[in-house]
């Protein structure tokens, strides 16, 4: 069991065995034959952990042993601004660490404002190749029924960030 995590969110198995570990602050860390390394994936810049904010999602891109991408889902900003909001990234990995620079923000949520709890951030490749995105409704529970709100969804998208035409309501929200 490995031991030196500070306020683990989420981890993520890659097909060649390495864990990756997102912690709550931005730190992204790995886990190699069952040891923690002691040096970082990445430290993601600007995240909020603030509350239920910060980094809360990772998962690998299916064609990770050729492409080494890493998805990550985040609060950014600074904390309690109302700057602050959730995205989803694709980092790229060089051996264990990131490629300094590689980060490309394939979508962005609304600011938060004030919203604190309920963020979601559970990241999903389905068996169709779509990432599959929790996001929180941020305790404001009619928006899960709003189709003009992306918050209280699953949210599906091609790896690039772009929405898949066959998504319902493709053409109307």
């Amino acid at each position: 069991a490995a031991s030196g995590l500070t306020n683990p969110t989420e981890m993520e198995i890659a097909p060649d065995g390495r864990i990756f570990v997102a912690q709550e602050e931005g730190t992204i860390r790995l886990v190699k034959n069952g040891v923690l390394v002691s040096k970082p994936v990445v430290t993601l810049t600007g995240v909020d952990a603030y509350s239920e904010r910060g980094l809360l999602g990772i998962t690998v891109d299916p064609g990770f042993a050729t492409n080494h991408y890493l998805y990550v889902y985040y609060t950014a900003g600074t904390n309690n601004s109302p700057t602050s909001h959730n995205l989803i990234s694709r980092l790229t990995l060089n051996g264990d660490v990131v490629v300094p620079g590689s980060e490309a923000i394939l979508l962005e949520l609304p600011a938060l404002g004030n919203a604190l709890i309920l963020m979601g951030g559970a990241l999903h490749f389905g068996p169709d190749g779509k990432l599959y995105i929790s996001v929180g409704d941020w305790a404001l529970t009619a928006n899960s029924q709003s189709l003009t709100e992306p918050t209280g969804k699953i949210l599906r998208i091609n790896a690039d960030g772009s929405i898949p035409t066959d998504n319902p309501f493709y053409n109307t929200a």
